[in-house]
């Protein structure tokens, strides 16, 4: 079963059936498994957010270094979002804390910078366990399709067979891991 972990409109779904995906995880919640991402700039945020909502997957990008060692040993949040704005605060200490957690990070492609994407692959070999490469797509042409995305790792200087358990294997990860809980 192939995953998109994150679509923010359902209602690509036929469109991601044709280019491999069996199932998404939706920000607007109208169909597949309901996922919040927020931004947070410190733990105080995600505590306040996390009471008011409901049982869902939530994604935190965090904007501080409070926020990320939060979002990592929080059993509620279900994975942090690795950008351009949050890269410098992911120090040895944090990326040791993700390992020892089991933490997925995500990386969005729909805001791909190249110098991101180079430091997930390289973190993803020794502190992430589970590495998510999203489309986040909001429209058709955002959609990655599947053999897209291990090509674009490769290029970047990814394993072959890294990349394609990364695409595979990791979403499928997540999913168990947040019905057993």
């Amino acid at each position: 079963m192939l995953i998109e972990t994150c679509i923010l409109n359902s209602a690509l779904f036929n469109y991601l059936k044709k280019v491999g995906y069996d199932y998404f995880l939706s920000e607007d919640h109208l169909m597949g498994h309901r996922r919040i991402s927020i931004e947070a700039k410190n733990s105080k945020s995600i505590v306040n957010f996390l009471k008011s909502n409901p049982k869902s997957l939530v994604f935190v990008k965090p904007l501080s270094v409070d926020a990320l060692k939060y979002s990592i040993i929080d059993d509620r949040i279900s994975g942090v979002i690795l950008s351009i704005e949050n890269t410098h605060i992911f120090k040895k200490t944090m990326l040791n804390l993700i390992r020892e957690y089991e933490k997925p990070v995500e990386i969005q492609l729909r805001h791909l910078n190249s110098f991101v994407l180079r430091k997930f692959i390289i973190w993803s070999y020794k502190w992430i366990s589970v590495p998510l490469i999203s489309s986040c797509a909001s429209s058709l042409g955002e959609i990655w399709p599947p053999l897209s995305k291990i090509n674009l790792l490769v290029i970047h200087g990814a394993d072959e067979e890294e990349a394609i358990d990364w695409i595979y294997f990791s979403p499928q990860r997540l999913i168990s891991k947040y019905e057993h809980s």
